[in-house]
C-alpha cells in the first residue's frame, strides 16, 4: 500500500500486474483488486485499453439511499481532480449505467457541489454545470450538495474523484459510527436491551443497507474490461461480493454497453 504508482513498472511479477496482463492478453474477462487504489488504477492505464471516446477513467460505485433503490456516485477516487469535459463524461457513463444496466428509464443525474445554485463551485464545476444543462441525453437535475446525496431523490452524482472520495468515506464513516453509538445507547439499560432484541433484525437489515462489505466494490469505468476496486479493508465476505460485481458487470455486457452509449456521444 506504501509504494508509488511507478512500483508497477518495477514489480511487474506482482499479482496485480500480472492479474491485468492476464486481462489484456484475452485470458481473464475481468480483474478484482483490494491492493492500492493508485497502483491499480495505473496498471490498468498501462496495459488496458481505454473505451473509445474515453478521455479519463473513473471509479463508480453503488452508494445505498434513503428509498433503499441506491445511487452510483462516480468518480470517487481514480483521479485527484478533473475537467469540466471529463465530468460530463463520467455523466454519460453513469446514465448508461443506470439505464441499460440498473432498468431506470430516465435517471435523475446531479452534480455535486458546495451548493444548488448554477454559479457555485470553480471554474470546473461551473462550467461542467453548463455542458449537462445543455445536453439533450441527459436528465440533469442540478447540484446536490454532500447532505441530500443519500436521500434517494438522485440516481447517478457526478463528482470529481478528490471531492468524491471524500464523500464515499464520510459517508461510511458516518454510517458505521451512527451504528455504534445506537449500539452502546441499547445495550446501557434493560429497556434498551429488550427493544433491541425485538429491533433485531430491523437493526441487522440497517446495517447491511450502509456495510461496505455488501456493495463489494467500486467499478473502475472506461476500460474494454470489466475491473473492479475492492475495499483495502476487504474481508472474505467483502472480497467474494467485489469478485460476484466483477462477474455480472461480464454478464450483463457493461463494457459493451458503455461502448454503444459512448459512440454516440
Amino acid at each position: 500500500m506504501d509504494d508509488g504508482i511507478m512500483s508497477v513498472r518495477r514489480k511487474k511479477e506482482s499479482s496485480m500486474v500480472k492479474a491485468v496482463m492476464m486481462a489484456r492478453e484475452g485470458v481473464v474477462d475481468g480483474v478484482v483488486s483490494c491492493g492500492s487504489t493508485g497502483a491499480f488504477y495505473t496498471s490498468a492505464m498501462l496495459f488496458l485499453k481505454r473505451i473509445e471516446g474515453v478521455e479519463k477513467s473513473c471509479l463508480m460505485v453503488m452508494m445505498p439511499t434513503y428509498n433503499g433503490k441506491g445511487m452510483a456516485m462516480l468518480d470517487v477516487g481514480a483521479n485527484a481532480e478533473n475537467t469540466a469535459q471529463q465530468l460530463y463524461d463520467f455523466a454519460i457513463m453513469g446514465n448508461i449505467y443506470a439505464k441499460n444496466i440498473r432498468g431506470i428509464a430516465k435517471p435523475r443525474v446531479a452534480l455535486l457541489n458546495i451548493g444548488t445554485e448554477s454559479k457555485k463551485g470553480d471554474e470546473a464545476h461551473q462550467q461542467a454545470f453548463q455542458l449537462l444543462e445543455q445536453s439533450d441525453r441527459l436528465h440533469f437535475v442540478g447540484n446536490v450538495e454532500g447532505r441530500d446525496i443519500i436521500s434517494g431523490d438522485y440516481d447517478v452524482v457526478v463528482t470529481d474523484g478528490f471531492s468524491g472520495n471524500i464523500a464515499l468515506k464520510t459517508c461510511e464513516g458516518v454510517a458505521a459510527t451512527l451504528m455504534k453509538m445506537i449500539k452502546e445507547s441499547m445495550m446501557s439499560s434493560l429497556k434498551g436491551k429488550l427493544g433491541a432484541l425485538l429491533a433485531k433484525s430491523s437493526l441487522y437489515s440497517l446495517k447491511e443497507k450502509f456495510d461496505y462489505k455488501s456493495v463489494g466494490g467500486a467499478l473502475m469505468m472506461g476500460f474494454e474490461k470489466a475491473v473492479v476496486k475492492a475495499h483495502g479493508a476487504s474481508d472474505a465476505k467483502a472480497f467474494s461480493n467485489a469478485m460476484e460485481l466483477a462477474y455480472q458487470m461480464v454478464k450483463l455486457d457493461v463494457v459493451g454497453q458503455m461502448k454503444e452509449g459512448l459512440s454516440q456521444k
